[in-house]
């Protein structure tokens, strides 16, 4: 079925890419921002190539994810004095509503509709907890409950995951009493996967000064890496050094500068919070480092989840209709040309109401 015929006022959707190529510590703010920006990740994972499980658990071993909630809840419950107080009061509750759930909430969107929200019938109405006057038994703390009560009458599903802002640690969260029992607790384990016998590109194309400023070609030949590492990234047999693909079956052709070897392929899956990630980010960094000779260049690769509400920072995401929500970070390992410096290539994905026009 054509999405036109489901999606009012339906125009394609587009999606983009942002490509970056920096020095790991002396741009530092750049890859940090991005991990920075996007809240909601559904999927951590990172390559190594040339790479066995034992170096893998000597420098990751004592790291860990920590846990998330996964249950269903009356949203009304969030509003628990105590709840409110001591878990969710330095935040902001956000809802992303469609025109007829707006339209019996009861509650105004302060900022109105952008050109986007109008095409897709959407609105957002942000309530602020940090106002002194959302307080329990305070007449606008009333009314909020009121709204949210009269309007979400069932159960919605729901994940989460409370993070110490300074140690990054995960902390269990003090549900209200109502809900204890319909939220289950879910560890973010690491998970090893060695990939044996493949074929694993060397990279020597991307390793370019970084005063020197990337061509068409090097952005081809990125972005043809990348592609690599997304197939590294769900273990497809077309990376295997015995695979021979038939052009009518696909159309993806293997590096031609490669090495047979094997790697490592760890992942996390959960509600993976961004403190989480930077400290990934370092971990690998230090490892290609200290494996340089050998190794040559690690990735990283985040998804989003495809239902957020928003994504890089405060942009809305348009559930389901907005294309990609994901980036991915390569980083070389120092050479002659590169001295001391880490080249650092940062791939970001964007949907079409992303771009700022």
């Amino acid at each position: 079925m054509s999405q036109s015929a489901y999606l009012s006022n339906y125009e394609p959707t587009q999606s983009y890419g942002s490509l970056s190529y920096f020095d790991f510590e002396q741009h530092s703010k750049e890859w940090q921002q991005v991990i920075s920006t996007h809240s909601f990740n559904h999927k951590l994972s990172v390559f190594l190539p040339f790479c066995d499980t034992e170096i893998v658990r000597n420098h990751l071993n004592d790291v860990t994810a920590g846990n998330y909630y996964q249950g269903s809840l009356l949203l009304s419950s969030i509003l628990d004095p105590n709840f409110l107080t001591n878990v969710i009061r330095s935040g902001k509750l956000i809802f992303s509503l469609t025109k007829s759930t707006y339209e019996s909430f009861g509650i105004v969107a302060e900022h109105g509709q952008n050109k986007q929200d109008r095409l897709r019938q959407k609105y957002i109405v942000i309530v602020d907890l940090h106002d002194r006057k959302l307080v329990p038994n305070s007449k606008k703390y009333d009314r909020l409950k009121s709204c949210i009560e009269n309007t979400f009458t069932d159960p919605i599903k729901i994940i989460a995951t409370f993070v110490d802002k300074v140690s990054g640690e995960s902390k269990d969260i003090p549900w209200p009493s109502t809900v204890t029992t319909t939220m289950q607790k879910k560890s973010m384990d690491m998970k090893i996967d060695p990939l044996n016998y493949i074929h694993i590109p060397t990279l020597d194309e991307l390793r370019i000064p970084l005063t020197t400023k990337p061509d068409t070609t090097w952005q081809y030949n990125t972005l043809k890496s990348l592609e690599w590492v997304g197939l590294a990234n769900i273990k497809a047999n077309r990376i295997t050094a015995n695979d021979k693909p038939e052009s009518f079956v696909s159309v993806y052709n293997p590096p031609t500068s490669a090495s047979t070897g094997s790697g490592v392929l760890i992942q996390w899956i959960g509600l993976i919070h961004p403190l989480f990630i930077h400290h990934i980010m370092i971990s690998i960094k230090k490892i290609l480092v200290t494996k340089k000779e050998d190794m040559k260049w690690v990735s990283l690769s985040t998804w989003g989840y495809r239902d957020s509400p928003f994504t890089w920072e405060s942009q809305q995401h348009y559930y389901f209709t907005n294309g990609e929500n994901d980036y991915t970070f390569i980083l070389l390992s120092p050479t002659e040309i590169t001295t001391k410096q880490v080249p650092t290539i940062s791939y970001q994905m964007y949907g079409s109401d992303h771009i700022q026009k």
